[in-house]
């Protein structure tokens, strides 16, 4: 049911609808009946009004400096559509004048770890002098690596656990690290044991954002060493829905990557993804530039039969293309993959095109027209 407020009086309207606001992936049987709106994070708005109210004030120049630089690193520019990831991203442009240019999400995401471990060291010191032996366990973390696995690995994913039972996997010691750290976040839910006279509820514990989910997941990905154990390790884990999970494994685990790449090709419009997989395991632009440049020489075409997948990947190395004063010769767009939200085109799977000041051209079939920059 959806509720509106007001000062004098609270109005209901569409009492009939069901209303859900899920990080969860629809299962399939809910897909066509389901009307859905898809957030993707801060935009461009947002992001200034944060930077003025939170990090710089109304300083101009530091506003502007902080967006150029986050503007300058293609590689992270869509990671940055998540809030989270984007106040880490300001603070640290803002705070740290040695701000390190990163080159891959998985670099960038190590160290975003790193500043969530120096962060409470930085604040425990005030009361307690012995955080040596608190961090002994820092770098293990296999128990959480499984964990996050098997919740994502699955036809309907789990990204919540009872309190009790997470706890006892990874022992008391590794929990309360987790929580203090803000890795893990607990919720009180209703329980099913309520009753209409007796309310109960159930600790659950989930990771503070999916992204950590897929960084743990990810460490366990790693592991799997031959191409059947790949295939059928897999089976679940959707690279359209969980694409930094195959990132970062490619980035923690060169070798380990290889593998990923090839399973990737395998897949409707996996070629693409995989150029960014490349990426993750040199950490050099330069490494991918002249596939980025073959792809461009060529119209490039994003068409309504186009996976997600497929349009996440072609647009992020569209946007590498141009700021790295790449040519992109042609861009065709289907009409009906695509739609119009004021001077902005939005994919059908959701994803705006970015600013691309290197495209030569844009032509848009059906509509047997063309925009020539």
């Amino acid at each position: 049911m959806i509720m509106i407020c007001t000062q004098d009086h609270q109005m209901e309207l569409f009492a009939d609808f069901d209303v859900s606001l899920t990080t969860r992936y629809l299962p399939e049987s809910l897909r066509e009946e389901t009307k859905r709106a898809k957030l993707t994070g801060f935009d461009d708005k947002a992001r200034d009004e944060y930077i003025r109210k939170a990090v710089v004030g109304n300083n101009d120049e530091a506003v502007e400096e902080i967006k150029q630089r986050l503007y300058e690193n293609s590689i992270l520019a869509d990671l940055c559509q998540v809030p989270l990831v984007f106040v880490m991203f300001a603070h640290m442009a803002h705070d740290q004048r040695d701000f390190m240019n990163f080159k891959s999400v998985t670099q960038f995401f190590k160290h975003t770890i790193r500043c969530f471990y120096d962060h409470l060291k930085q604040k425990r010191k005030l009361y307690d002098d012995r955080n040596n032996r608190f961090y002994l366990h820092e770098m293990e973390h296999h128990e959480l690596d499984k964990i996050a696995f098997e919740g994502l690995n699955k036809r309907n994913q789990q990204l919540s656990w009872i309190k009790t039972r997470f706890r006892q996997r990874v022992g008391q010691v590794f929990y309360d690290q987790y929580i203090l750290i803000g890795i893990l976040v607990e919720e009180d839910v209703v329980s099913d044991d309520s009753t209409v006279d007796k309310v109960l509820f159930t600790t659950m514990v989930r990771f503070y954002h999916k992204l950590f989910c897929e960084w743990y997941a990810a460490h366990l990905v790693t592991l799997v060493k031959n191409a059947y154990d790949i295939n059928e390790t897999l089976r679940f884990l959707d690279p359209v829905d969980l694409q930094y999970l195959f990132r970062f494994a490619c980035g923690l685990d060169p070798d380990a990557g290889k593998k990923l790449i090839n399973h990737l090709k395998s897949l409707p419009g996996g070629d693409t993804f995989a150029i960014l997989c490349i990426l993750e395991q040199t950490g050099d632009v330069n490494d991918i530039l002249d596939s980025v440049k073959d792809l461009c020489s060529r119209d490039v075409k994003i068409q309504e039969g186009d996976s997600a997948l497929l349009q996440r990947s072609t647009t992020q190395l569209l946007e590498i293309a141009s700021k790295n004063d790449i040519p992109i010769s042609c861009l065709h767009l289907d009409y009906s993959s695509i739609k119009f939200e004021g001077d902005t085109i939005i994919l059908h799977s959701g994803i705006p095109l970015p600013i691309l000041p290197t495209v030569e051209k844009i032509h848009i079939a059906e509509v047997m027209h063309s925009m020539t920059t």
